[in-house]
């Protein structure tokens, strides 16, 4: 990339010489490269503008002035760039300077910043909501999203089993993919071994943008507008090729995977079971279930987080009277387990009755 504020490969080697004598109390100079010395780091090795903005986001686990430089940087390296600008005003009202807070609001205004809905709900800027400059740059973040968001919420992405495999008799089954925070519903050949169960796999964005746009979320409160998209991806489906809509099964990663198991919940008429990988998020889980006589299929990693393990053991006790659950937890994390390519499938067989 272009060489960032300056910075040399040769500057580079001569700051991250490292100290003879640790041991000595530490000079002026050297406190002052000790508090740099992340920013540097990120500034010399960072390739482009988004491994930019992923070293900025890491920084600001540890310390917000070192994340603001590194999103400066990225503000300045791309003149289109308007996540940056907002980072930075989030940063400085978190800080409490309200006046760079507003200042950097307005350059990612005036850059078009358009994820009004991720401006409205943000917590950063909940003092400034009363200003003028917090105001304008909503409204017009907010007609901005309007004009972007057709045809990118809730749109879907088809993936079909391999030729060689046996068409039914009747429609084939549909297996909807409800993705997690901040990832999309575009399917690639990598889930084909979802496909060749025998399973249409229909993957849909989630119900709102968040701050790209291929990035996106299911918003709350309830489930009721997640359900109405999975409802108009099924119908958008059904019209380009014939599906089962009794055997309509939905499997969700993260946040996608507590609103596939909401859904499952509340509208068993259209749903007939659920796999649930590493349910999480922040609405409350549903208490009450309607289902009856259907298969549920839990799975998450024994290294994720307290409020993911509890959320996986809400649903394992939700659908255990009256249904079918299995249960599976992984040495892993939060994420699909090491062996997905072939344990999912296996997880969607059972799940649709064809296991044997």
């Amino acid at each position: 990339m272009k060489t960032l504020l300056g910075f040399s490969l040769a500057t580079a080697m001569t700051l991250v010489t490292p100290f003879l004598h640790a041991a000595e109390p530490l000079d002026a100079e050297d406190i002052a490269f000790q508090a740099l010395s992340p920013v540097v780091t990120a500034l010399i090795n960072a390739d482009d503008v988004p491994e930019l903005m992923a070293r900025a986001e890491k920084l600001e686990d540890t310390d917000t002035l070192q994340a603001i430089a590194v999103y400066l940087a990225a503000t300045r390296e791309d003149p289109e760039q308007m996540l940056a600008p907002y980072q930075v005003a989030a940063l400085f009202a978190r800080r409490g300077d309200d006046k760079l807070a507003l200042r950097f609001l307005q350059e990612a205004d005036d850059r078009g910043m358009w994820f009004g809905p991720l401006l409205a709900g943000d917590e950063d800027f909940s003092d400034l909501r009363e200003t003028s400059t917090y105001k304008a740059v909503l409204a017009n973040a907010q007609q901005r999203y309007k004009k972007i968001a057709p045809g990118k919420v809730g749109a879907i992405s088809v993936l079909n089993p391999s030729a060689d495999i046996p068409a039914p008799k009747a429609c084939r089954p549909v297996v909807v993919w409800l993705h997690g925070y901040g990832i999309n519903g575009e399917l690639d050949e990598s889930y084909q071994p979802l496909a060749d169960t025998g399973a249409i796999i229909l993957g849909i964005n989630g119900t709102e943008m968040i701050n790209a746009v291929d990035s996106f979320r299911w918003i709350g409160p309830g489930f009721e507008g997640t359900h109405q998209t999975v409802q108009n991806g099924l119908n958008q489906l059904a019209a380009q090729q014939c599906i089962d809509r009794k055997r309509v099964y939905l499997m969700g990663f993260s946040q996608g995977s507590q609103h596939a198991g909401a859904l499952l919940a509340q509208h068993p008429d259209d749903y007939a079971g659920a796999l649930l990988l590493s349910p999480g998020g922040r609405q409350p889980t549903p208490t009450v279930s309607k289902a009856h006589g259907k298969r549920v299929f839990v799975i998450n990693g024994k290294l994720e987080g307290p409020g993911n393990q509890q959320m996986a053991t809400d649903f394992r006790k939700l659908f255990s009277d009256g249904n079918e659950v299995k249960s599976r937890t992984h040495e892993g994390g939060h994420s699909f387990p090491d062996d997905w390519s072939t344990s999912l499938p296996q997880a969607l067989r059972w799940l649709m009755g064809s296991d044997a």
